[in-house]
């Protein structure tokens, strides 16, 4: 029975340990960039020894799959964007939120998954697939969303919930970029206004 106790607090610490590592690692990447990040600069703030985050990942790559994962299980897993209720509510809820998030912090940081894709994508393959299944991940609960209005007949049926997805996810990547670009909320609040006069003209 003792053994068992030890093994499992070794376990728990052994967890505290890698989200500890991984939370670092998404804090740092967002604020300085995926590039300007390095190994060093994770472990010092992390407070643990290079080794033990080598035990966890095995590179740099790696630990950025494991920030992409914890973001889309946080943000798009099945069940992580409830498919009832209202779906222009709710995908405008989505932008108000960024709108928020972008205020907050007087248009600096912005999207992750964004900042990620727009940095490292010619430069490393492996991440950028990952990205490439998060932002599938993204449009598929979007498109569910649409799919379930159009079903309930709150939305007509010629809206194609796929492309809209898409072009919603894009819209929403792009205003956040013109915001950080302007150091003005204004931008994605645009993109927010003409989102919400196009998802309106689909009502049934």
């Amino acid at each position: 029975m003792g053994h068992a106790v030890i093994k499992a607090e070794i376990s728990e610490k052994g967890e505290r340990t890698r989200r500890r590592i991984v939370d670092t690692a998404r804090t740092l990447f967002h604020a300085r960039g995926y590039t300007n990040t390095s190994v060093d600069d994770i472990v010092t703030k992390s407070r643990v020894t290079k080794g033990n985050l080598y035990y966890y990942f095995s590179s740099k790559e790696a630990l950025g799959h494991a920030v992409v994962d914890e973001m889309i299980a946080e943000q798009f897993e099945v069940g992580a964007v409830p498919v009832d209720g209202d779906p222009v509510r709710q995908i405008l809820a989505m932008f108000r939120r960024s709108e928020r998030a972008l205020a907050e912090g007087r248009c600096k940081g912005g999207c992750l998954f964004g900042n990620l894709a727009l940095e490292v994508s010619d430069l490393h393959d492996g991440l950028r697939r990952k990205l490439d299944e998060a932002f599938c991940a993204w449009e598929g609960r979007i498109a569910a969303l649409l799919e379930s209005g159009v079903r309930q007949g709150v939305l007509t049926a010629d809206l194609d919930p796929r492309t809209a997805a898409r072009f919603l996810v894009a819209t929403l990547e792009g205003g956040i970029l013109l915001s950080k670009v302007t150091r003005n909320v204004s931008a994605l609040k645009a993109c927010t206004v003409t989102v919400e006069r196009l998802l309106e003209s689909f009502r049934a």
